[in-house]
């Protein structure tokens, strides 16, 4: 059975265990036997996501941990598991089949909705991810303002508490992409891959008032993207050789060096094993 790396652009911090087991038990859940699921962490914290100097250090880990998760062996997919991901870069460095949470949506969603919004976690987060549906070609099929977030800005400790109670953060939630329906949407999808399983995980599958709208985990269609690519792929269709130019040589050997060093000395991650076979 193949291997699904999902890869984390997380420290992996012990105090949030019980999010890290609810969200590797979900993501094999929505595998369902079709591959085997390693959840992986990025395992240096480079600050997020929310400037772009972090943005910079935060994308380089998570190539630098893709890197060494393909030299380590047992990987045949990657799904990075967050928006804001740099998945053309981490495609371009490795040979196994990519995507991400964002990449995911946007492809589904210009198929499936005319008017899709996605609702996040932060306000600061709003213009990035409405900069990456734009570079991804989504604006199309999305709204003219895609990405709203709820206030206040949920914690880790909101998420960890919502693994068992969601109510609060679904009303948080539910309160913007009712505003969303009101522009127009005709799908929300959650911006935050914890959020899209908790949510779906709870049944909050649709949003309040609007039961044609349906609220989207990412995380699905992520898990469905990357196994179509991975059909492809097996079908000797993959990533052009002049649109993803991979590193050889020389560079691959350096990109590799210095990979291991961005993650330190032992550049092995926490990480949590799917359901075993």
């Amino acid at each position: 059975m193949k291997t699904l790396v999902w890869l984390e652009a997380t420290v992996g911090d012990g105090a949030l265990d019980e999010l890290w087991r609810f969200l590797a038990d979900y993501v094999d859940a929505l595998a369902a036997g079709r591959v085997r699921t390693r959840l992986v962490h990025a395992g240096v914290d480079a600050g997020g996501i929310r400037t772009a100097p972090n943005r910079l250090l935060s994308d380089a880990v998570v190539l630098a941990r893709a890197v060494e998760e393909e030299s380590a062996g047992d990987m045949d997919a990657i799904v990075i598991g967050c928006w804001g991901a740099p998945t053309p870069s981490v495609r371009a460095a490795v040979s196994v089949p990519v995507t991400g949470l964002a990449e995911a949506s946007v492809r589904a969603l210009s198929t499936l909705s005319r008017r899709a919004a996605v609702v996040t976690v932060a306000e600061s987060l709003t213009p990035v991810f409405a900069d990456e549906i734009r570079e991804l070609g989504g604006s199309p099929a999305f709204l003219a303002r895609p990405v709203r977030a709820y206030v206040p800005d949920s914690t880790h400790r909101d998420v960890v508490r919502a693994v068992t109670d969601p109510t609060d953060l679904i009303g948080r939630f539910d309160a913007v992409a009712r505003r969303a329906v009101d522009d127009g949407a005709d799908a929300v999808v959650v911006g935050c891959g914890y959020l899209g399983a908790i949510f779906a995980a709870h049944g909050y599958t649709c949003v309040g008032g609007a039961s044609d709208v349906p609220v989207i985990d990412p995380n699905r269609l992520a898990l469905e993207h990357v196994l179509q690519l991975q059909r492809l792929a097996d079908a000797g269709v993959t990533p052009t050789a002049r649109g993803y130019v991979r590193p050889t040589g020389p560079r691959n050997h350096a990109l590799r060096t210095v990979a291991r060093s961005l993650l330190g000395t032992d550049a092995t991650s926490p990480s949590q094993e799917g359901t075993p076979e």
